[in-house]
């Protein structure tokens, strides 16, 4: 008799082949999850098994488990979703695809269903191991409650919302245990948990509640609201940003509480009860792409802005700190600051960089500024683009401007990018330019006096000539793109050094390829690293062994960076990015 387990895989992996066409940019590293219909289930009763693999080219599955008491049902699927985000000129495609497993229990008790072992991209990964609960009956609706409410049944991708929790028992009944069974619980494809800190200030903390069987989950003790009469209720409050549209479910969850006695030999619960909490489903919009601006920020929610300045009173050059907070209800962790640099009206500024901090309630961000010129009379509104989800439009948000008075420094009128050029100009005014004088009536004329100006003129006309000639036959080595693309290294290591921000991280690293490159960093939005790297040749000549894993390195890298701008993933050390750079520059000579 063959083996149903080993059929089911097979059938599984010749499901997944042909059902993943995409191939354009993804929005962030593979992610596998799985979860239940529901964490507890009466004797007999068909339960849900979904597989869910995120931003994935090919998946095979293999290895299912086998639980003893738990038998496993043919799959259904699969099934995928597709979308397409646009952020900051930049196209992110998003893919999932889903299998069902059924699963009936045949037996009473507590089930482990361990990890399922998927081949994702020619990766190893797994899932989460899954915990069920069997029970003969569920009794338990008049003495208990539980309650999940999503602030919004429907948000727009980027919009933060919050889920409150609130449970509770008869306050006449003396219960010592309580179980929160979530099967959402880590396992949401398509958002990403916001850490919004500790309970309120003052807060009646509880400890002891279990989520999912784990220990360790702390709650608030509330006062109860009508309907809530003679029970004891506890809330609970998490909050999720979705990172692509589409419906999110959430499969019923339950609350066992009971009494547990204890004595010297054995630990048994006296009496069990169960309440049920209704599945639902969270819908997520896309952002519109009617009106939305070039310079989009990603920033969704509705805001406000604040600035300051440290100082109004400078002289030319001197710095200025240019504090901007942004607070209100959005999703403040996640957008894109502005950058003065690349803003028309900071024009008569040098920005010297920033320092930026993130909360769930605030953002702050701290510019170093400097006036260039004593005709600056105030530092511009920095503008933010907010798509307003509860208008439903795109608008501007920016600060107020802000007075300033600039004082000239002695001896120098400007710090622009010709002040070297005024400098010199400057320092030659006072230069006699007749000719040089003969020796006087009487005097000899001293040989040496001769041939030191005859080398004086002749050393830096040969260099003169020789560099000609060298640009003559290679090219001009000082040419523009040329001095970029030698200083793009440089360039990266100090952006690393000023900033963390994985926004900032991602930008300095896609300046660095274009400036390798000697192409524009628009080139590099989107761009297939791999696929350009083998049809183009690391250098003139075709592409070699070293080369391809140079390029799949960076590939890696920078999906792992954009995984932690838009997906809310790990930061990426800045010693990874350098040495994949290393990497790069080594087969990019």
């Amino acid at each position: 008799m063959r083996n149903p387990t080993r059929l089911f895989v097979c059938a599984l992996a010749l499901l997944a082949w042909p059902a993943h066409p995409l191939r354009a940019q993804r929005s962030g590293e593979p992610k596998v999850s799985a979860q239940l219909s529901t964490g507890v289930a009466r004797l007999g009763e068909r339960v849900l098994l979904t597989i869910a693999v995120e931003n994935a080219r090919e998946v095979r599955i293999t290895r299912m488990p086998e639980v003893p008491g738990l038998a496993f049902g043919d799959p259904s699927g699969p099934s995928s979703y597709q979308s397409t985000q646009i952020l900051n000129g930049r196209r992110y495609d998003s893919f999932q695809i889903n299998w069902r497993l059924p699963i009936r229990p045949s037996q009473e008790g507590e089930f482990s269903i361990p990890p399922i072992g998927l081949d994702v991209d020619g990766r190893a990964l797994e899932t989460r191991p899954l915990r069920l609960r069997v029970v003969v009956d569920l009794r338990g609706a008049d003495l208990g409650f539980l309650c999940i409410r999503p602030s919004s049944a429907k948000v727009v991708e980027g919009e933060p919302f919050t889920l409150e929790l609130r449970f509770g028992w008869d306050a006449s009944t003396s219960i010592n245990y309580a179980d929160l069974s979530l099967p959402w619980w880590g396992a949401l494809p398509g958002l990403v948990e916001l850490d919004t800190g500790d309970l309120p200030s003052g807060a009646q903390r509880v400890e002891g509640v279990r989520i999912n069987g784990e220990s360790g989950l702390v709650v608030e003790q509330v006062e109860s609201a009508p309907g809530e009469e003679n029970f004891q209720v506890f809330r609970l409050v998490r909050s999720f940003l979705p990172s692509r549209p589409g419906p999110v479910e959430f499969p019923e969850s339950f609350l066992e509480f009971a009494k547990i006695r204890e004595n010297f030999f054995d630990t048994r619960k006296v009496a069990s009860y169960f309440v049920r909490a209704e599945p639902f489903t969270l819908e997520v919009v896309p952002l519109p792409l009617e009106g939305q601006p070039l310079d989009y920020s990603g920033a969704v929610g509705t805001l406000a802005v604040h600035a300051s300045a440290d100082v109004r009173d400078v002289g030319v050059g001197e710095s200025i700190k240019f504090t901007v907070e942004w607070t209100g209800q959005g999703n403040l962790e996640f957008f894109q600051a502005p950058d003065p640099k690349r803003i028309d009206s900071f024009h008569s500024f040098r920005v010297f960089g920033s320092t930026e901090e993130k909360r769930f309630e605030l953002r702050r961000v701290v510019y170093d500024l400097a006036p260039l010129d004593e005709s600056v009379r105030e530092i511009p509104a920095l503008p933010l683009s907010v798509f307003d989800p509860e208008q439903g439009v795109y608008r501007t948000l920016a600060t107020d401007a802000i007075p300033i008075r600039v004082r000239p420094l002695e001896r120098s009128a400007t710090l622009g990018e010709d002040a070297g050029a005024k400098s010199f100009a400057s320092d030659i005014e006072d230069i006699d330019a007749r000719p040089l004088a003969g020796p006087s009536a009487g005097e000899d004329a001293f040989p040496g006096d001769y041939a030191v100006l005859a080398s004086l003129v002749s050393v830096p006309l040969g260099w003169i000539l020789l560099r000609g000639a060298v640009r003559a036959r290679r090219g001009d080595p000082g040419a523009p793109l040329e001095r970029r693309r030698r200083r793009a290294r440089l360039s990266l290591t100090r952006a690393l050094s000023r900033s963390t921000e994985p926004r900032a991280v991602l930008d300095a690293f896609t300046d660095y390829l274009a400036a390798r490159a000697k192409d524009p960093p628009q080139a590099w939005a989107g761009r297939d690293v791999e696929t350009w790297a083998a049809a183009r040749g690391a250098g003139s000549a075709p592409a070699s062994q070293a080369a391809r894993e140079a390029a799949r390195d960076v590939a890696r890298v920078v999906r792992r960076l954009e995984a932690a701008v838009f997906g809310g993933g790990p930061l990426v050390p800045r010693e990874e990015v350098l040495a994949a750079a290393e990497r790069w520059e080594e087969t990019t000579r």
